[in-house]
């Protein structure tokens, strides 16, 4: 299918970055108080897409082909993003988010046929540029989840932290992000109709978990940027750890699955 129409789209949407929405997060994460700027990557809790109901596809995302290309492939996952931080978020302040796609990839790989959307999030305050996130959303066949296991990481882990994701919490990360997809609260759909053993654990979820996870050894530092990869899936069915080091002013980070293997990789630069 010729995506081209699709590349350089862009949309705006302006409102004032509420407090609320952060309070909430905080509360899912077990945050003792409520941060007074926007930590890093919490800014998937504001400016949600209100998204009406008689717009929401099979799978709880919203239709494809109205700002997403209609792309034929079933399945969606979120595989990773690219952060780089001016200066943190206010909150109760005016914001504009501008997405604009820039690319659309199709390829063949061991799950079968995929397609890649790069899609690129600014966030503005002041008329100032606050945060840049390109974000890579990844389609794919139900039920062609990945079978390759990650080996274990060789990096020593500093810190290693234990989760066990249940779906209590999952279901409260999915309203605080206002995210509908049903692989991460309708247990039927996920393990019949997408193939998945278990309610998945949202990669976004698993990301802010190694962030705090590297508060906690730092403080209130501040992160000129964050990467992430999610390289399979972890589910509610076991616990798994958020491990990570430190060395000078980069950070290295990444979850392990129940099995031992690498879940996702992250690095983040501190300032």
């Amino acid at each position: 299918m010729d995506y081209t129409p699709w590349i350089g789209r862009s949309r705006q949407r302006e409102a004032r970055l509420s407090a609320g929405d952060i309070e909430r997060l905080a509360a899912v994460l077990d945050r003792a108080s409520t941060p007074e700027t926007v930590p890093p990557a919490w800014h998937w809790a504001t400016l949600l897409d209100a998204v009406r109901q008689s717009a929401i596809g099979p799978d709880g995302h919203p239709e494809r082909g109205d700002f997403l290309p209609p792309i034929p492939l079933p399945a969606r996952m979120f595989a990773g993003a690219e952060m780089t931080f001016q200066t943190p978020l206010a909150l109760d302040t005016p914001t504009v988010l501008t997405e604009t796609i820039e690319a659309v990839d199709e390829k063949s790989g061991r799950a079968g046929a995929l397609t890649f959307v790069r899609l690129a999030r600014e966030l503005s305050q002041s008329g100032a540029l606050r945060l840049r996130e390109v974000q890579t959303l990844v389609y794919r066949d139900a039920g062609a989840t990945p079978t390759a296991a990650p080996k274990p990481s060789e990096t020593q882990a500093q810190w290693r932290e234990t989760l066990t994701p249940d779906p209590v919490l999952l279901f409260r990360f999915s309203a605080a992000t206002f995210n509908s997809h049903r692989i991460h609260y309708d247990r039927a759909y996920a393990e019949r109709v997408e193939g998945y053993p278990g309610l998945v654990v949202h990669g976004p979820l698993i990301a802010i978990r190694l962030l705090e996870a590297l508060h906690s050894q730092t403080g209130d530092a501040q992160l000129s940027a964050f990467r992430f990869r999610a390289l399979r899936p972890l589910f509610d069915t076991a616990p798994f750890a958020v491990c990570g080091r430190i060395d000078g002013h980069e950070a290295e980070l990444w979850a392990e699955a129940p099995d031992g293997g690498v879940a996702m990789t992250a690095s983040a630069t501190l300032v």
